[in-house]
Order: C-alpha cells, then structure tokens, then sequence
C-alpha cells in the first residue's frame, strides 16, 4: 500500500500537469502550436504556458527554475499562477519579466537562499506575426523555415531571473507564415548517454531541420523519441520539456 508521502506526491504531480496546457488557446488565429514535459522526478520545475492576452495578443512563457522536486514545483506553480493573474500587463514584456524577477527576489529574501530561474517570455501579435520577447538566461529558442529546414537561433541575452535586480529588454522579431518556434528547456539538450556524452544542441537543431515538415506534435515527439534514443537506457537526470510553435 502507498504511503501518505507517496500518495501526496502523486497528487501533486497530478496537479502541476493540470497547470500545463497542451496547446495554444482555441481561436488563436495563425498559430498552432504543441508541447510535451516529463520531469525527472514526481514533480519538477520546467514550466510553460499559453496565455491568451486579448482577440490579438497572446504571450508564450517557457521556464525552468533551477533544482528539482517540491522546492522548484511550488516556485514553478507561483511563477504560472502569478503570470495569470497579471494577465492585462501581460502585453508588457519588461513590466512582466521585471515583476517575476522581483517575486522570486522576495521570496528569496524571506527564506534566506537564491532562487535562480531561466525564463523566455514572448508577446506575439498574431494578426501580424510581431513579437516583442526577452530571455532571462534560458536556452536560445530555435527558428526553422517549414519549407526549406533552415534554422537558426533566436538572438537573446540576459540574466537569470532570481538572482538579482535589473533591467530586462526586449527585443523584437517578425514571424512570416511557414515560420517555426521551437523552446525548449536545458534537460533535452544536456540529457546523457551512459558514457558521458551529451545529446547537444547540434542535434537538436538537426531533428528540427530534417523534421521540418511534419506537425508541431509530431516533432515534440520525435524530439523525445531522439532524446530517449541517445541515452538508451541512462537515467534521466534533468526535467524536460519542448514546446513548437507554427506560424500558419
């Protein structure tokens, strides 16, 4: 029979996938979109989030705050609850990225440690395809044509939220029809095979290249599929998540 301990982490496992919506909005125009997670443990602390702004404006939010188990699920579950409950300043990126850093700076305070997260918060005009986005030390999102495979990363900088007070900017890109956002979190790409190696941005990049046709679902998949393939029977040591956004 399960222990109480047990039983509470299986329910609070239940409830953090509750949190993370498996698409865009319905009736959010001139995207489709998909995502996948498994933590490395009951609960974790990647994060990500669809979060429909106006008829125009959505943000896309992917994070991960560093550490595994309660600790990182209940900052996860903050972050997520705080950016819904903010949702008409939403469609300021810097307002938004700002208050999240300054959150987890107070929350940090008061219980005497840092607590250090990666974040990439994107605003997206969707009749237009703009979007104004700021990444707070999180992993470069990659762009890929669907028509040709050609794929580059999303320029960005910044600091890790949590760590300490400053100014984030944002900076700004355009997305044409045929255009392909992939996130991700740090666990795809430095998960490791019983030798040591590491998965690797290269082959990330390459999956999201030769795999340019197919589905948003269809690629998080075969990114899984690829990640669980490298490390043939290793065990997995990071959370991980992947979230594909198409611009239709």
């Amino acid at each position: 029979m399960a222990s109480e301990d047990e039983l509470d982490l299986a329910l609070a496992a239940e409830l953090q996938a509750a949190l993370l919506p498996a698409e865009c909005p319905s009736g959010c125009q001139h995207q489709v979109a998909a995502a996948r997670n498994r933590m490395c443990r009951s609960i974790g602390g990647d994060f990500y989030d669809f979060i429909r702004i106006n008829e125009d404006q959505a943000a896309l939010v992917i994070g991960d705050v560093v550490g595994h188990g309660v600790r990182a699920s209940l900052l996860m579950a903050q972050i997520m609850g705080y950016l819904r409950s903010q949702v008409p300043d939403l469609i300021r990126p810097i307002r938004s990225v700002s208050a999240v850093n300054r959150m987890l700076l107070g929350l940090g305070d008061k219980v005497g440690s840092v607590l250090p997260c990666s974040m990439f918060y994107a605003l997206i005009d969707t009749p237009s395809g703009i979007c104004f986005y700021i990444n707070s030390g999180h992993p470069k999102p990659i762009l890929c044509r669907r028509d040709t495979g050609e794929s580059h990363f999303m320029e960005a900088g910044g600091m890790l939220l949590g760590v300490n007070d400053f100014a984030p900017e944002d900076l700004c890109y355009t997305f044409m029809p045929g255009d392909r956002l992939v996130m991700y979190t740090d666990g795809i790409t430095d998960a490791a095979n019983k030798r040591g190696e590491r998965f690797g941005i290269n082959r990330l990049m390459e999956i999201v290249s030769r795999h340019a046709d197919i589905s948003p679902a269809e690629l998080a998949d075969a990114v899984f599929d690829a990640v669980d393939g490298f490390r043939h029977g290793a065990e997995r040591a990071d959370d991980e998540t992947i979230v594909v956004v198409d611009r239709t």
